[in-house]
């Protein structure tokens, strides 16, 4: 993920909110008030059906914004944010991020490329669904977390966003068991290793190959 740098934004005054994990950040269909800058900590984003069933759509964590994707249509938020661990973000006004975009082509070029960076996840996500294999699932979206918040370090990309394998599940739409299984058989076959709370990747291309079908 690029280092952005929402200094334009946070110049002006952008009060803290804590939140612990579990704890929502805003609900579909809520009125946009605000969008936030994530300083500390990962949000998930999810739909939630007609029945109550949620559809787990991407992490974001730290420099990622959220709220950002609602705030230029009909006011209402789109889907809904969760903290997925303890967070600390900013808190933007929607006519504050509105303005900042048109003063400064810098700030502009990072909400379009979260934006875009979301509908792409989205899109894949769907394709994935419908088409891939519970191990292809994973290795995407491992693949999609290294591509996002990759750093490069001995004996590989370490993902610089931690996640649970109940996260994984949710994102997959496999079972916590299945994504453990997953999990474990590449971290045997040398493609993954751990670093305390974050996994690396050891084999970028073999993981590519394979999340492909090749």
């Amino acid at each position: 993920m690029p280092h952005f740098g929402w200094e334009p934004l946070l110049a002006a005054g952008a009060p803290g909110v804590r939140l612990r994990k579990g704890q929502t950040l805003f609900s579909q269909g809520q009125a946009v008030q605000h969008v936030y800058v994530v300083e500390q900590g990962r949000v998930r984003l999810m739909l939630l059906s007609a029945a109550g069933h949620e559809k787990h759509l991407a992490i974001v964590g730290t420099r990622g914004m959220v709220g950002e994707c609602s705030a230029f249509l009909d006011g209402r938020h789109s889907m809904t944010a969760m903290a997925s661990s303890d967070v600390l973000v900013r808190q933007i006004g929607r006519q504050q991020l509105r303005d900042a975009m048109e003063r400064d082509p810098g700030c502009l070029r990072q909400v379009l490329w979260l934006a875009n960076m979301k509908l792409r996840i989205i899109a894949n996500q769907n394709l994935l669904l419908s088409q891939a294999t519970a191990a292809q699932r994973v290795l995407h979206h491992l693949v999609q977390l290294a591509d996002t918040y990759g750093q490069a370090v001995d004996g590989g990309t370490l993902i610089g966003v931690a996640f649970t394998h109940q996260e994984m599940a949710n994102i997959t739409g496999l079972s916590r068991v299945m994504v453990s299984n997953v999990l474990i058989a590449l971290h045997e076959q040398g493609l993954i290793g751990k670093s305390k709370l974050h996994c690396v990747i050891r084999d970028m291309q073999a993981l590519r190959r394979r999340a492909a079908g090749s």
